[in-house]
């Protein structure tokens, strides 16, 4: 089977409105538990466990974010991440548009679920001068105006959300273009965290998932991002390290794939963390997960649910990882030969693949899976 050292990593994409619709009523449980070794640890359930949304949710209608947070809360998971987009909610300074935002956050909150936020991308005004004009991964000019905006994000959802990841995959160039900078996101993430902070002490700032990714000269390393980011000073500023240990199609707890599996390599960025004088912090794996079809490196329904059923056991074995969003719910097309249509652990149409009972079982089962 194909695999990739350095996962590519997905684009943002619209979120399909007819596989919303046929949520409704297709799904069930149906899996066994297997006997849990006394390593794994036994209080991370459903609350441990969210979906990762991806982009598009701000553009469905109420009726299709309700049947949304209905299907996430029926697979027991307690959390859902998505974007909060500053080049969509203030296209222009000072002109905001909430509404849409303010809908995603009402329909997870009738469903009782919490909110990781994810504040994410730089409208048109706000980047430098050398970004592409139509890049909203473009970092902002101005660390300032991005915290400023943060500050202002708290200020409206102080009563819904207390967690807060502060950008996406800041070590990938597909993401802070035009060149990854761990001194100019530790300016992004100082900002921000004063700015919300400001606004709720006791928030908790979640550092921007970390892609897959090799020291190429462009992209960074997970665990070279984190060891520079800890030299800049600025632990205070986070409580939270994300990551995103994408690890298809090894197992995460594959050690002969360690040269590349950043999941399993997620054992040396809390070394970065212990000699950072953060052995208290907790890792939160803000999007895993696996894509099926028949793409290069895609992997079957079969495996896709054992490597998310492997993820979730290594999570609760580790001890460090307290939280593991899945991406994602639902494939966004029916093109199995594109990767970036099929992570879901339902297809289009909504039919649940086997990756689906993994998810439910583990937000009810104690221990390993």
């Amino acid at each position: 089977m194909f695999f990739s050292r350095s996962v590519p990593r997905r684009v943002s994409r619209s979120m399909p409105l007819r596989a919303v619709l046929a949520l409704v009523g297709v799904f069930a449980l149906s899996c066994t538990q297997s006997a849990e070794p006394p390593e794994c640890r036994t209080d991370l359930t459903g609350s441990s466990l969210g979906i990762a949304t991806g982009s598009g949710l701000d553009g469905l209608a109420d009726s299709e974010l309700d049947t949304y947070m209905s299907a996430v809360a029926e697979s027991g998971a307690g959390w859902v991440r998505f974007d909060i987009d500053w080049s969509i909610v203030e296209p222009a300074r000072g002109r905001f548009d909430w509404s849409g935002t303010d809908r995603v956050i009402s329909a997870a909150d009738s469903h009782d679920l919490q909110i990781l936020g994810l504040l994410t991308h730089t409208p048109r005004w706000a980047r430098t001068a050398d970004a592409d004009i139509d890049d909203t991964h473009g970092m902002p000019a101005d660390p300032g105006e991005f915290g400023r905006f943060a500050g202002d994000v708290a200020e409206r959802y102080s009563g819904s959300i207390a967690h807060w990841e502060i950008w996406n995959e800041p070590n990938s160039t597909v993401f802070f273009t035009p060149r990854p900078d761990v001194r100019a996101y530790a300016d992004l993430l100082v900002a921000a965290s004063d700015a919300i902070r400001n606004v709720d002490p006791a928030a908790v700032i979640v550092t921007g998932g970390l892609s897959p990714a090799v020291d190429d000269g462009s992209d960074i390393a997970p665990t070279t991002f984190l060891t520079e980011l800890y030299a800049q000073g600025v632990s205070s500023t986070f409580d939270v390290v994300g990551m995103h240990p994408y690890s298809y199609p090894a197992l995460p707890s594959d050690e002969s794939t360690s040269d590349w599996n950043s999941f399993y390599r997620m054992r040396e960025m809390r070394t970065v963390m212990v000699d950072g004088g953060d052995s208290d912090k907790p890792i939160w794996a803000t999007e895993f997960g696996a894509p099926t079809g028949t793409g290069a490196d895609a992997v079957g329904f079969t495996d896709q649910a054992d490597i998310l059923r492997d993820g979730i056991t290594e999570q609760r074995a580790l001890g460090f990882v307290d939280k593991l969003f899945v991406y994602s719910l639902l494939d966004r097309g029916t093109d199995v030969s594109d990767r970036e249509q099929n992570f879901g652990v339902a297809t289009y149409d909504g039919s649940q693949k086997p990756a689906w009972d993994v998810l439910r079982t583990a937000a009810s089962t104690p221990g390993c899976l």
